[in-house]
């Protein structure tokens, strides 16, 4: 998969940016608040429809501007074909996607279109943060290579919400409960559905993570990754087990829930824990070691990506070279080089990179404005 370029127009500190892109290593180097990490959220939310960062959906559009409008023109080695995004959003909260000019009626035909694997220090908190990160982050990555786990889960959340309001109803209003058994068999379905394809993900994802763990640490550490829910005894057991125990889980603790007015159960409620020598990787470990299982959760997911869809997904590096020490800094780049995948990293200055690479591929980033160095 290869980005040829993007255009960039009211997009946060971006006016109007037209950017020509190298088919191997993009440095984007500058001062910090300059637009680095702008570009490569644009990037991203053409790849996923959303931003990585925190923040209102709003707060995309230039402050001083009524709307945005980002496009791009990207290669698919795997269907030999070419493809062009334009999105458009406004102040108001009207919203337009196309693909290669036909008009969308969901942002959400972006999901697996266009793949990426994002890495930046604020991934850290997939291990340090709560279950909420660490579901969202698996999620949204089974969303890049099944775009029907998107519906899934909306549909999922639907009927939690519409369950949950009926629990209060019991609870404050005197309704019969007898009314849950319709919700629960449709939450049933739709969750046991997505515990699956979470486990199904990380049987694929795991050992490939443990193996570049391995490599990386020179084999002194041991990496693991575990689903963790009360309706599953083992990554085995098949989707009728997981919906037979899941209705008797709701029927057990039905009384509980109309008490406190909300779901106890589910994916919704699932956790994904980091091991690192069978110890705790969030509670014990160290940051480099949190840091070092994340840069090994990354690769994995670029590699998985890579082999189930015969391309490689454009790898996005915001500003994580610093916070790597030399050997990992050097793994990583000397993966990138061998395997030709078409990267974007932010930085400071270029002090990271040794060794030869195309100058072409140079730009510098100043106050929204950016400069290919290389061609000047």
């Amino acid at each position: 998969m290869i980005l040829k370029n993007i255009i960039l127009e009211n997009f946060r500190n971006y006016v109007q940016e037209t950017v020509e892109l190298n088919p191997k290593i993009n440095l984007f180097i500058g001062e910090n608040a300059q637009g680095k990490t702008n570009l490569i959220e644009a990037i991203y939310y053409l790849a996923t429809g959303r931003s990585f960062r925190n923040s209102r959906e709003l707060e995309i559009i230039n402050w001083n501007k009524d709307y945005l409008r980002l496009q791009i023109k990207f290669f698919k080695k795997s269907v030999n074909r070419e493809f062009f995004i334009d999105f458009y959003y406004d102040k108001k909260g009207n919203k337009q996607l196309k693909i290669n000019g036909i008009k969308q009626k969901k942002l959400s035909n972006l999901w697996g279109l266009l793949q990426v694997v994002k890495f930046s220090p604020d991934d850290l908190n997939i291990i340090k943060a709560g279950p909420q990160e660490r579901r969202k982050y698996f999620d949204l990555e089974i969303c890049q290579l099944s775009p029907d786990y998107y519906h899934l889960n909306s549909q999922f959340y639907k009927i939690l919400q519409q369950r949950n309001i009926l629990l209060k109803e019991i609870r404050d209003k005197d309704k019969k409960d007898d009314l849950l058994e319709i919700w629960d068999e449709q939450l049933v379905k739709k969750g046991s559905m997505i515990i699956k394809k979470r486990i199904d993900f990380l049987k694929k994802l795991v050992p490939v993570a443990k193996n570049t763990h391995k490599e990386i640490t020179s084999q002194k550490e041991l990496l693991d990754i575990t689903y963790n829910s009360v309706l599953i005894d083992n990554p085995e057991t098949d989707i009728e087990d997981i919906e037979k125990k899941y209705l008797l889980k709701l029927k057990e603790e039905r009384k509980q829930e109309i008490i406190k007015g909300v779901t106890l159960t589910g994916p919704h409620r699932d956790d994904v824990l980091f091991y690192l020598n069978g110890k705790n990787l969030k509670i014990f470990g160290s940051q480099g070691q949190q840091r070092t299982a994340i840069l090994a959760l990354k690769i994995a997911q670029l590699k998985l990506f890579s082999y189930l869809n015969e391309e490689h997904p454009l790898l996005l590096l915001d500003d994580v070279m610093s916070e790597l020490d030399d050997y990992r800094r050097q793994y990583l780049i000397n993966l990138i080089q061998n395997n030709e995948i078409q990267t974007f990293i932010t930085g400071t200055n270029l002090d990271f990179m040794k060794g030869n690479f195309d100058k072409r591929g140079i730009y510098l980033v100043e106050n929204g404005n950016i400069k290919n160095l290389g061609r000047i």
